[in-house]
């Protein structure tokens, strides 16, 4: 399960890559949420100039809310919290 201080990905839906990573910065048992901190630049067309990347400052690297009963979500943990030396609260 998801918790707080999880580092996290989405998954690309057809591929094996990751579209961003983030930290779980909330969690309750219905929902958490994550801060993206990376995206992956090739996905998001950053390589086709500059306004690309301040767009996808803007909205990929936001705070996300997703819902703990929906079976779609294509968020995966990459780290627990805890087990790598980071102590939970």
């Amino acid at each position: 399960m998801i918790q707080l201080g999880d580092y996290v990905a989405q998954l690309h839906p057809s591929e094996k890559t990751f579209l961003k990573k983030g930290i779980v910065v909330f969690s309750n048992e219905d929902v958490y949420e994550v801060k993206w901190l990376s995206y992956n630049k090739n996905f998001w067309c950053e390589f086709e100039g500059e306004v690309f990347q301040e767009l996808n400052n803007r909205y990929l690297l936001t705070r996300m809310s997703y819902c703990r009963k929906n079976d779609n979500v294509d968020i995966i943990i990459l780290s627990k919290a805890g087990e790598n030396g980071v102590e939970r609260p």
